[in-house]
């Protein structure tokens, strides 16, 4: 009764016996165990980088707009290996190609996409780093742009601060006469002794007649920083420390240029009839 039990068994032990000599192929194993290379590691670098670039808030760009790239390291950002300037029209995304010299390139080190869009006098960067190439990071590349503040309107918002900040601020005054002019004007000067804001009202004849205007002067540095002429349509007209105008507007339009230039020159006055009621500078 033992010996079928017995045959069994041994039929069993003949079977593993094959089973564990040829095991299935298994094509993600290789035949010596050891785990299979990562291809992109080793894969060929290519000569070209393609790409897009879009906007993460959607804007209407002007004439002329241009979208610049480089191909940089990381640790070496001025060393360009590769660049490309594309005219930006239509909508967004924006292709590009970006050609380069492979035997320049260390697999060790990191490699990024630097992407700058200009269009009149505002700039687009990055939101985040674009890695190509090594590391694992392929040769294709998404770049998302955000817009950066205009000089203009940094300008804009510095003259607001200040004329938020003036509470904390010595106050000077003065009026005169000269002729049917009338001129009351306050100022607002920093711990230094230097006047930073100025609001000054002007009232050229009487009654009824009378022309009335208000303006408001922001100074940076002992210069013209802004106006805001509130009786000529609001107009603003802003200044660099060399001043350049920067910021430019009226309503819908600008300003003339020499209407630009006659406000600069008020501004210098201004300050100059301030900075004579100051106290002494520290």
């Amino acid at each position: 009764m033992f010996k079928p039990i017995a045959t069994a068994l041994a039929a069993l032990v003949v079977l593993g016996g094959c089973n564990s000599a040829n095991p299935p192929a298994n094509p993600a194993a290789p035949a010596n165990g050891n785990a299979p290379a990562a291809p992109a590691a080793n894969a060929p670098i290519g000569t070209t980088i393609s790409g897009t670039a879009s906007l993460r808030e959607p804007m209407q760009l002007g004439d002329g707009a241009r979208l610049e790239l480089k191909l940089v390291d990381v640790t070496l950002p001025d060393i360009v290996l590769g660049e490309s300037t594309v005219n930006v029209t239509g909508q967004p995304p924006y292709a590009f190609t970006l050609t380069f010299d492979p035997a320049r390139i260390d697999r060790a080190r990191t490699y990024v996409v630097n992407a700058l869009l200009f269009d009149g006098d505002r700039r687009f960067v990055p939101a985040l780093q674009s890695p190509v190439l090594t590391g694992g990071a392929g040769s294709t590349v998404e770049i998302v742009l955000n817009a950066e503040a205009t000089p203009g309107e940094k300008i804009k918002e510095e003259f607001g601060k200040l004329k938020s900040h003036i509470g904390g601020m010595r106050r000077i005054q003065d009026s005169y006469l000269d002729g049917d002019l009338s001129v009351a004007w306050d100022g607002f000067v920093d711990a230094g002794g230097h006047v930073r804001f100025m609001r000054v009202t002007t009232e050229l004849g009487e009654g009824e007649k009378a022309q009335r205007s208000n303006t408001e002067y922001a100074f940076l540095d002992d210069k013209p920083m802004a106006i805001l002429k509130k009786s000529s349509g609001n107009a603003r007209v802003g200044w660099d420390p060399a001043g350049q105008v920067i910021l430019n507007e009226r309503g819908g339009s600008t300003v003339s240029d020499d209407d630009a230039k006659s406000y600069y020159n008020d501004a210098v006055k201004a300050l100059a009839m301030g900075q004579a009621k100051a106290p002494k500078k520290k």
